[in-house]
């Protein structure tokens, strides 16, 4: 295992890919890809409706998972939202749940489509919540391509101190892979 300088934990909730109760398609693997090459720890909680997912959004700004760095969403979207069934949970509903609760933290929607949005919801979403930085798509995206791209993000995250630095480093390294996927990193 590579030395890691800025390990940085994963709080990761995922909703369901499919409708197929057969289906075991899943982000996991990556997860557990990241524990056992770079010692990265993680949770990994499946979310089935906006109910759950606002509950273990809630959970995530509890002081026992202070040393979770990474809230990461793997949900369906669409613009400026994520999508549980029928429902919709927007930015500013993220927001409202994570007010001023996400000092140092960073949160990637590996998401179609959630940050199609104005910068002024992005700036607002970080203003509210305090948090160092959103990231993840603009565009209708590929799962393997994205999750591909989820994973050397999240490597990078461990060799920076700042999470600016990583995403500088993930933009010069994969310019046309960000640029399929509408990557955005603020």
């Amino acid at each position: 295992m590579r030395g890691f300088r800025y390990i940085k934990n994963i709080y990761c909730l995922e909703g369901n890919w499919n409708t197929n109760p057969n289906s075991n398609q899943s982000i996991k693997p990556i997860l557990e890809l990241l524990k056992t090459t770079c010692g990265i720890r993680y949770i990994h909680i499946k979310c089935d409706t906006k109910t759950e997912l606002l509950k273990y959004l809630r959970q995530f700004t509890f002081k026992r998972y202070k040393n979770y760095q990474i809230l990461y969403i793997a949900f369906h979207g669409k613009s400026n939202c994520i999508c549980t069934g029928k429902y919709s949970t927007t930015l500013t509903e993220f927001g409202e749940v994570l007010e001023n609760s996400l000092d140092g933290k960073i949160i990637h929607f590996g998401s179609c489509s959630t940050l199609k949005t104005t910068n002024k919801h992005i700036r607002d979403f970080l203003n509210i919540t305090n948090a160092d930085s959103i990231s993840g798509y603009s565009k209708k995206i590929d799962f393997i391509d994205s999750t591909a791209l989820d994973l050397l993000y999240f490597k990078l995250l461990q060799n920076y101190k700042h999470c600016t630095k990583a995403q500088s480093e993930l933009l010069k390294q994969n310019p046309e892979l960000n640029n399929n996927l509408g990557a955005i990193f603020n």
